[in-house]
Formats: structure tokens, C-alpha cells, sequence
């Protein structure tokens, strides 16, 4: 900075002095050349009065006189007639000079009555000015008189005058370049505070200060400077809590946001939209490469279209099946252009469950009450259209009227406990129960189903799981269920349950080595009347009720409970102490 602005600086001063100096030499030399050449006519014009009494233009040859003449005043003198002829001349033989009527001098003396030029002398090698004046008598011209002197001495003293001005403007050259310097300095010096005091506003430094005792308007500048630190400041800090509150909110906003410009790339997620879509970056993608659901991009689209809030409900494999309902507002930054979507998605899924699950209640219960109901009303028609009469018959429908009235007993009698468990009505008791007594007993009760399919059924309690806090009839009742149902389940191998350590924690467990369960239905297992092989199910005798309440009696108990299943190869369910 230093070296370009001096030298700029210098450079201008430089050419401006120079060109000073040009035009005041020449003005200067000029006005004091005239100044001489007028005073050397004035002398010269004097001296032709005085001597021309003494010239005789009658005679001839007056050379003599001339010379004489010269020799007093040192001027060469030449006598000229009216009509140019020369008779008389100091330094040459006058009878050997051409005509001088056509000289400039001559013909000015003519026509103004003196006449001058300057003329430069080949042999001398040096410049002479040429003075002639008109001489008459009376009314008649007579003929001319030339005096001419070298200008040695005038151009000597131009000369000198020159030099001195030289001299003159080199000294002022020095002491300006001085000032210059020191003025340069000195601007460099205000100019590198302004410039580091800006370099830190630009890197974000704005708690540093610009102090300037002196400086003019460079003065001026720091002071505005610093007011626009202070005001960037401020800016600064509110727009930072502005944006922590922004954040704030993003960050604690339970549904998914998405801000989408017009083109469809997405400009900002939060960390719940990040979560959703599996921790990726989100920023800069395309919203088709994450959301790929063709009611959403047609309600981008729609929106897009005619700038409108909107609305939809979609379903997202991300990875597993959820359901959204979108909310997409268009974004102005000002009234007239669409700067891009702000879009909101609210996880439905769970409503969308319970909704499913309400429909599949509502069918599943009419449904298995509908049966055994048919069934017995087609018996007991049959039975009063005269079946009765016949005894065997009679016996066997009034048999399987019973065992559909016990069918829907039975559904009753679930639904109640698990109504009775859901509103508290069914207390838990926990009292210290031994694990192998309770086990003995789920043996004894599951004994005969056992026999009848020739399975193995197998014990294990671990020697520091023999004792556990627990409503021992809700306990035994959690195992009957899950038993029951493993033994209904496996056709071949065996069945075992009791207590383990799993990581340190106490597990009591049900194992079997029966069909298993294929993996999308693991996650509805413990749903009302939800059967993976429904037909198998009822064929079996259930209600579809049974997982549901040992669900329900294991959270009571504040314990949690894990499904593992393979098809084909059984099925392992936990229950963490």
C-alpha cells in the first residue's frame, strides 16, 4: 500500500511540477529575451538618430564612415538607399553587397519607419538582431540606416536565468518530495489503522476499537466505522438470539420440518426430520430422493401450481411402515415471488394403529361371537323342528350348544379380565413366590395337553432366580397362557420354561420348537383377537385374547416382555425382572 500510494502520489506531483516548471521556464525566458530585445531596439534607435547627421547619403562609398562608426559604438552599421542599394557598410565592401530592399528589416523600416529581425550568423555562428530605420528630409525619403548587434550577451543572461530557475525548482522538487513522503507516511499510517480495523470487522472481530487522535475526515471514517461496529454488534447479537431460539424451537419440535426452495431442494431440516429419514444429511437434496410418495410430490406440485396452504396423508417406508399426515405452506420472502415449502410431518402412525386396531377389535369380537351364536341358534332350531325326539342326536346338539356357549363364556370372561387389568380393577399383590413351586403347578395344570401331543416340556430355574417379587396367581396365570400356547404351536420336540441371567438381569422365559411366527407379524402379537393363522387359531379353541392379557398382567407387573421367533424353527419369549 505504502509503495503504490507514494509512488502515485509521486508520480502526480511529479508531472504537475514539471509541467510548472516547463511553462514557467518558458514564460519566464521568454518575457525577460523580449524584455532585453525591446530595451537593445530603444538603444539602437538612438543611436541611428545620433549618428545619422554624420552619414552623407549623397556620396557613394562611405564605408570609412561606417567602420569609424563601428568602432565607437560596436554595432555594425550598414546605409542603405530608397531603393535598396547599400553604400555604406562597417564590415563588408559595399560596392560587393546584393540589393537589401527585400530585407525583412528594410521592408518593416519601409512601411513602419523602423523595422527589426533577428537572424543567425552561419559564420559566427551566433544570433544578430538586425535594427533599420527610415531616414528622411523633409518629406523625402533618403534611404535607410541598419544597425545590427550579436545577441551573445542576451542569450548568456537568458541563459544563466535559466540555470537559476532550475536550480530553483529542483530545491522545491527536494523539499516537495519531502513533504510528500512524510505526508504519505503519515496517510499510511491512518489508512493501515482503518484497514485492520476493517479486516477485523470482515473476519468477525467486532469487539475491537478504532482510536484516532488525528485525521481529518480520515477521522470521520473511524468514527462511522465504529458506529457501524457497534450497530453489526447489536445486529449480530439479536440476530444470534433470534437464531438460538429458532433452533431452540427446531430442536425441541417434535414432528418433522422441512423448508424445500421452488426447485424442490431442501434448505433446512431439524433433527427430528434427520432422526425420521436415518440420521442422514438432508441438506441440499432433492425432496424426491427422501420422501418417495406420489401424493407428496403431487401436493408440492399442486401448491406450486397455485400458491395455496395444503394438506395430505401419506405412508413412508422409513424403514418400517409409518403414516404421516403433511402439512406444506408456500414461503414468501416477499409478496410476489414463491421462495419455496415449508413442510411439517406429523407421525399419525400410532392413531393409525389404534384406529386398525379398533376396526379389528370391533370385527374380531363380532365375528367370534357370531360363530358359536350361529352355531347354537341352528342347533336349537334344529333340536325344536323335532330333532329332540330323537335322543343320540338330541344329546349331541345340546353337547355342542354347551361347548359354543362355554366358547363365548370364555371371550367374555377375557375381555372382562383384560377390561379389569387396563382400568386397575385387578390389583397386583406382590409377594415373594418361589419360581419351581409356580412352575410345578403350570405343569400339573398343562399335563394332560402335553401328554395328548407327545411333547417333552422341560423346567430350568437358576440357582439365583429361585424367588421372585410377584402376584403368584397372575404369575402362574402369565405362564399358562404363554405355555398353553407353545404347547398349541409345536407339533413335535419340546417345550421349556422357567428363570435364567441374561446380562445380569433376571428373565423368566418360555421356549418352544414349534412353526414360529414370520417376522411382520411379531410386532401386532399381544393385539386383541390378533391371530397369525386364524383359522388354526380357532381351531384350536382360542380367543385371540390370551397374549393380550399376559401383555397386559407383565406391564403391571413393571416388568418388560421380548418376542424372538423364526418360522419354522419356534419361538423364545422373555420377561425382564
Amino acid at each position: 500500500m505504502k509503495k503504490s500510494l507514494f509512488n502515485r502520489l509521486f508520480l502526480l506531483y511529479a508531472i504537475l511540477l514539471f509541467m510548472a516548471l516547463l511553462i514557467s521556464e518558458i514564460f519566464i525566458t521568454t518575457t525577460v529575451r523580449e524584455s532585453h530585445l525591446d530595451e537593445l531596439r530603444q538603444n539602437l534607435s538612438i543611436q541611428v538618430d545620433l549618428i545619422s547627421d554624420r552619414i552623407n547619403f549623397s556620396r557613394n562609398r562611405i564605408d570609412d564612415v561606417c567602420n569609424e562608426i563601428k568602432k565607437k559604438t560596436g554595432a555594425r552599421i550598414t546605409v542603405v538607399l530608397a531603393d535598396g542599394r547599400v553604400i555604406g557598410d562597417s564590415d563588408t565592401a559595399s560596392a560587393d553587397m546584393e540589393n537589401h530592399s527585400q530585407r525583412t528589416e528594410i521592408a518593416q523600416a519601409l512601411l513602419f519607419r523602423t523595422g527589426s529581425t533577428i537572424r543567425r550568423s552561419d559564420t559566427l555562428k551566433t544570433d544578430f538582431l538586425y535594427f533599420a530605420k527610415k531616414i528622411t528630409f523633409g518629406r523625402d525619403q533618403i534611404g535607410f540606416i541598419r544597425l545590427a548587434v550579436p545577441l551573445t550577451d542576451i542569450d548568456h543572461a537568458v541563459h544563466q536565468l535559466r540555470i537559476n530557475i532550475l536550480v530553483i525548482f529542483s530545491l522545491l522538487f527536494i523539499v516537495m518530495w519531502l513533504f510528500i513522503l512524510w505526508q504519505t507516511d503519515q496517510l499510511r499510517r491512518l489508512v493501515l489503522q482503518i484497514r485492520e480495523f476493517s479486516s477485523s470487522l470482515a473476519r468477525g472481530e467486532i469487539d475491537k476499537r478504532l482510536f484516532m487522535k488525528t485525521g481529518g475526515e480520515f477521522g470521520e471514517i473511524a468514527g462511522n466505522l465504529v458506529e457501524m461496529s457497534e450497530t453489526l454488534r447489536g445486529l449480530l447479537k439479536q440476530s444470534e438470539e433470534e437464531r438460538s431460539r429458532l433452533n431452540a424451537i427446531l430442536k425441541n419440535m417434535p414432528d418433522a420440518l422441512l423448508i424445500i426452495d421452488p426447485k424442490g431442494t431442501i434448505l433446512l431440516a431439524n433433527a427430528a426430520a434427520s432422526e425420521l429419514f436415518g440420521n442422514q444429511p438432508l441438506h441440499s437434496k432433492h425432496y424426491m430422493e427422501i420422501i418417495r410418495c406420489s401424493a407428496f410430490s403431487e401436493l408440492i406440485k399442486n401448491i406450486n401450481a397455485k400458491p395455496a396452504f395444503g394438506k395430505a396423508e401419506i405412508k413412508l417406508e422409513t424403514p418400517t411402515e409409518r403414516h404421516f399426515n403433511v402439512l406444506v405452506s408456500p414461503l414468501f420472502y416477499n409478496e410476489s415471488s414463491l421462495a419455496g415449502f415449508v413442510v411439517v410431518l406429523h407421525d399419525i402412525t400410532r392413531l393409525e394403529k389404534l384406529e386398525q386396531v379398533r376396526k379389528d377389535l370391533v370385527a374380531n369380537i363380532s365375528h367370534e361371537i357370531k360363530t358359536p351364536i350361529t352355531a347354537i341358534k341352528g342347533f336349537a332350531d334344529t333340536l325344536l323342528d323335532g330333532a329332540i325326539e330323537d335322543r343320540e342326536d338330541a344329546i349331541r346338539f345340546i353337547n355342542t350348544i354347551r361347548q359354543n356357549s362355554e366358547r363365548i363364556n370364555n371371550l367374555v370372561d377375557d375381555l372382562l379380565t383384560l377390561s379389569k387389568i387396563e382400568l386397575g380393577v385387578i390389583a397386583i399383590n406382590k409377594t415373594q413366590v418361589d419360581i419351581m413351586d409356580t412352575l410345578d403347578q403350570v405343569s400339573s395344570i398343562l399335563g394332560e395337553k402335553v401328554r395328548e401331543k407327545n411333547l417333552l416340556i422341560e423346567t430350568v430355574v437358576h440357582s439365583e432366580v429361585t424367588g421372585i417379587a410377584a402376584d403368584k396367581d397372575r404369575l402362574i396365570q402369565i405362564f399358562t397362557n404363554l405355555v398353553d400356547n407353545a404347547i398349541k404351536f409345536t407339533e413335535s420336540g419340546k417345550v421349556t420354561f422357567g428363570s435364567s441371567i441374561e446380562n445380569g438381569r433376571p428373565v423368566l422365559f418360555v421356549e418352544d420348537t414349534g412353526i414360529g411366527v414370520p417376522l411382520k407379524h411379531i410386532s401386532r402379537l399381544g393385539e386383541r383377537f390378533y391371530r397369525v393363522d386364524t383359522a388354526r387359531s380357532r381351531k384350536m379353541g382360542g380367543t385371540g385374547l390370551g397374549l393380550a392379557i399376559v401383555k397386559h398382567l407383565v406391564k403391571a407387573h413393571g416388568w418388560d416382555m421380548q418376542i424372538e421367533s423364526v418360522q419354522g424353527k419356534g419361538t423364545f419369549i422373555r420377561i425382564y425382572l
